[in-house]
């Protein structure tokens, strides 16, 4: 399976230039390659990780709706399987969720954030997708360090997503701090899952709120043991494309 991580260069708010971006860079990245059986785009990818409630009633939306519906029209066009993230109106409030949609733009996951804060509401369960030959789920950011998310995962599983919208506190980016310790963290945290995973995160320019840094940008594979198998640049838009074998 030919996997593309794409780490969007997203303006908070901005939801018609990062959508153009998005799109724009998953066809740049589909005509360079022969076939991509799945794109997965960050966190919440048209608007950025926002954590305001006036902001969260802006765009939250259902799913399926107009979001869905211009990722699926990606999906169809490119024939390729789409992960993308949005702040979703349910009936218990506005929750953090990571949506799936098949090569033809149907639905195949919706996944709640399980380690979300107020005023976001969390996810409940962590149900498994198969992608074809691919058995996935998906943790979205701090799932991968929460232990009730990682208790939740399903067995026998292929593949683990993480869509992120994460920073670090002061400086973020910060390229010598990744190397030093934070990617070590992030292979520990994976080796814990014991799963191949595939992380993607957003660069934010600038950060969703004055009280927080920006997300760091991004892309990684790494095996079950927490091998690092591929690695975009930290603090950077670059995509990272993988073929997964099996």
């Amino acid at each position: 399976m030919r996997l593309a991580l794409v780490p969007l260069r997203t303006h908070p708010r901005d939801l018609r230039t990062n959508a153009q971006n998005a799109f724009a860079v998953a066809r740049r990245i589909h005509r360079e390659h022969d076939a991509l059986d799945l794109i997965v785009f960050p966190e919440t990818t048209l608007t950025g990780y926002l954590y305001e409630t006036k902001d969260l009633n802006r765009f939250a939306e259902p799913v399926p709706g107009r979001t869905t519906a211009r990722f699926a029209g990606l999906a169809r066009s490119l024939e390729s399987h789409v992960l993308f993230g949005l702040i979703e109106a349910t009936p218990e409030g506005r929750a953090n969720t990571a949506v799936l949609l098949d090569r033809s733009g149907d639905l195949l996951l919706r996944q709640r954030k399980l380690s979300e804060s107020s005023p976001y509401v969390r996810g409940s369960e962590l149900v498994p997708a198969n992608l074809e030959e691919t058995r996935l789920a998906v943790l979205t950011c701090g799932d991968l360090f929460s232990e009730r998310a990682l208790s939740l995962l399903p067995e026998k599983l292929d593949l683990v997503l993480v869509p992120m919208a994460r920073a670090f506190d002061g400086r973020s980016p910060d390229p010598e701090r990744w190397l030093r310790e934070e990617r070590a963290a992030y292979l520990e945290a994976v080796r814990n899952v014991g799963v191949t995973t595939a992380i993607v995160n957003a660069l934010e320019e600038p950060a969703a709120s004055e009280n927080e840094a920006p997300s760091f940008g991004g892309a990684l594979v790494a095996g079950p043991g927490g091998e690092l198998l591929a690695e975009s640049p930290h603090g950077t838009d670059r995509p990272l494309v993988f073929d997964l074998e099996g």
